[in-house]
């Protein structure tokens, strides 16, 4: 059984996963992802979910979960505990109970709503684990000003540590035994992926716009095609992922356009010295969890996202759901000599339902004190996570 201290030196044998925001965009993909993570690595313990008002979204999940492999549900509100049960839903407990009984802590609530689940998480002793839309500056001033939960050096160093990027970043993590981490959002994962097989090559700055997609699929977009909200300035996008890797300098503006899929990169890699595009494009092929997508394919153009995404989806098959995803990367890169520098012109896409998610199960295994080595193939092949050239240079 897991101690609800950061002081694990060895993998635990147990651990129970409790998820806030169980059904939102990511946290209910992360939670299928990690039940197949836990069980292929042997770690015992249940899956917990807090349950708010039975909609019924929230209630088909439940359902779905149950009928997958098991959840056990507690309720926010003692009000709601009828209508869950009236829906079929065995309750396990409260609020209280929810966290008392979860050793890990998954926040996937709205932004802005993080703080009294962080707040009793940390009370109870939990490891909490946070997306990537936090406010981590804000939820420590929350804390700081309710004083329910003792802000020690150790505690304080946990909110201003760099994100939690498992690929770059998790020997790191282990090392330093935090409480509290902050997961890499979905177009941070993938602007720290390109930079992490850029680097190699001498990558000196990323700079360009992310298309983000303004519309989810379960929304309705009443917005002309041509709507699209452009930022003023950089977007927390770079800076987040410059807290990984800080000897890239990145400058992303963030711009919100009508699509439902996916966010879109168009962004400038920029290198200090001869950089041919055939040697970034190896980069990425090599590089976990990003897949290279050919523009010409026997006379065929792969130039449309939605067609793109519906070619590699196709054709892949995963141990739990297609749609934990890679970054997708098309090798038509448009190469600009600027004196000593060279400008790789990318396009990539990300896609926001789970891309940051096989971070999310390696912040779990981090909790567990789980051993750096072979992590992330472990974690790719769990999943069926690939890297490589689509469709024939693919691999775990």
């Amino acid at each position: 059984m897991v101690t609800k201290t950061p002081t694990q030196e060895v993998r635990c044998l147990k651990s129970n996963a409790g998820f806030v925001g169980f059904d939102g965009t990511e946290n209910k993909r992360t939670i299928l992802a990690l039940q197949q993570v836990k069980k292929a690595a042997g770690i015992g313990g249940d899956l917990n979910v807090l349950l708010r008002r039975p909609h019924g979204r929230a209630r088909s999940i439940v359902a779905k979960f149950n009928r997958m492999f098991g959840v056990k549900a507690f309720v926010s509100d003692e009000a709601d505990k009828e209508k869950w049960e009236k829906a079929g839903v065995k309750i396990e407990g409260g609020y209280d109970d929810f966290f008392k009984a979860s050793d890990f802590l998954m926040v996937g609530t709205p932004g802005d709503e993080e703080l009294p689940y962080v707040e009793a998480g940390l009370a109870h002793g939990c490891f909490v684990s946070l997306m990537g839309g936090a406010d981590r500056p804000e939820l420590l001033k929350g804390l700081e000003e309710s004083g329910k939960v003792k802000i020690g050096d150790e505690l304080r160093a946990d909110f201003a540590r760099e994100f939690f990027f498992g690929l770059e970043n998790y020997e790191m993590f282990l090392k330093a035994k935090p409480r509290l981490v902050q997961c890499t959002s979905c177009n941070t994962t993938g602007l720290s992926r390109l930079a992490l097989a850029a680097r190699p090559l001498g990558l000196a700055a990323i700079l360009g716009n992310i298309d983000r997609r303004h519309g989810d699929p379960h929304t309705v977009v009443r917005a002309s095609p041509s709507a699209i909200q452009f930022g003023k300035g950089a977007g927390h996008q770079g800076k987040d992922a410059g807290t990984v890797f800080e000897e890239v300098n990145f400058v992303i503006r963030a711009s919100k356009v009508p699509t439902t899929v996916p966010h879109t990169n168009f962004l400038n890699l920029i290198f200090k010295g001869d950089v041919s595009a055939a040697e970034l494009v190896e980069q990425f092929a090599k590089t976990r969890e990003v897949v290279v997508m050919p523009y010409q394919d026997e006379g065929k153009k792969h130039e449309w996202t939605s067609e793109i995404l519906e070619a590699f989806l196709s054709g892949v098959e995963r141990p739990i759901s297609p749609e934990i995803f890679e970054l997708i990367v098309s090798d038509a890169i448009i190469p600009f000599k600027l004196g000593e520098y060279t400008i790789l012109q990318t396009v990539s896409m990300v896609e926001q339902m789970s891309i940051a998610v096989p971070n999310h199960v390696e912040s779990y295994l981090l909790s567990c004190g789980y051993p750096a080595a072979d992590i992330h193939a472990f974690v790719d092949k769990t999943l069926g996570i690939m890297h490589g050239i689509w469709p024939d240079r693919l691999s775990c």
